[in-house]
């Protein structure tokens, strides 16, 4: 027996035998590698907006505040512009985007301006002059001249601001938040403001009261 070349391919094939198991071992480092990636990876999608000129990245349940703005402006001018013909319209394309934590706050409001709108026979009309993104809340401000209009009389001209929280479920933006009132936007600082003010006040009135 040639013992001498046994040896020899007892030795080579423990070599092949080592090689294999690192190569094994590498392969199967980077499948738990790719693994991970892939299932902490999150689509990307890139939108342009018609009204938008910048492109816009959503990645499912965020997006960019472009992109914010522009359904803030979307929602104001469709519950801005409203009339006994097309209420039940933008009720219903409503509906697919409220929350479902406030939709019963949010359908309660625009049932009461519906009912408003179809006893009183009158028209909401909404111009935007601008849209204002706060970060720290994510809320989006749209203001403008909105005009309300009866079927006997002037028309009632003044400043309005649509407030609105859009926050992204997916890819699908959701309405979480609307507030609408008259007059310039709430925002930070203007909620300082009136905070401040509120202050001074109750100080005035506690010390009238002593």
């Amino acid at each position: 027996m040639d013992y001498a070349g046994f040896w020899h391919s007892y030795n080579g094939l423990k070599q092949t035998r080592f090689i294999l198991e690192i190569m094994l071992l590498a392969t199967v480092v980077a499948n738990v590698v790719l693994a991970i990636t892939l299932f902490s990876h999150r689509d990307a999608v890139i939108l342009v907006p018609p009204h938008l000129n910048d492109e816009v990245k959503i990645i499912s349940g965020k997006s960019t505040e472009s992109y914010t703005r522009a359904w803030g402006l979307f929602l104001a001018e469709l519950i801005g512009n409203i009339s006994p013909r097309n209420i039940e319209f933008v009720q219903k394309s409503l509906e697919p985007m409220i929350s479902p934590g406030v939709y019963r706050q949010i359908t309660d409001i625009l049932n009461v301006q519906s009912q408003q709108i179809m006893v009183d026979h009158i028209s909401i009309t909404f111009e935007p002059k601008s849209v204002t993104y706060e970060k720290e809340t994510n809320l989006v401000f749209v203001t403008g001249q909105s005009q309300i209009k009866g079927p006997t009389g002037a028309p009632r001209i003044f400043l309005r601001t649509y407030e609105f929280e859009i926050t992204m479920d997916g890819f699908r933006p959701m309405l979480k938040w609307i507030e609408m009132y008259e007059g310039n936007p709430r925002d930070k600082k203007e909620r300082e403001r009136l905070k401040e003010r509120n202050k001074k006040e109750s100080k005035k009135d506690a010390e009238r009261f002593r």
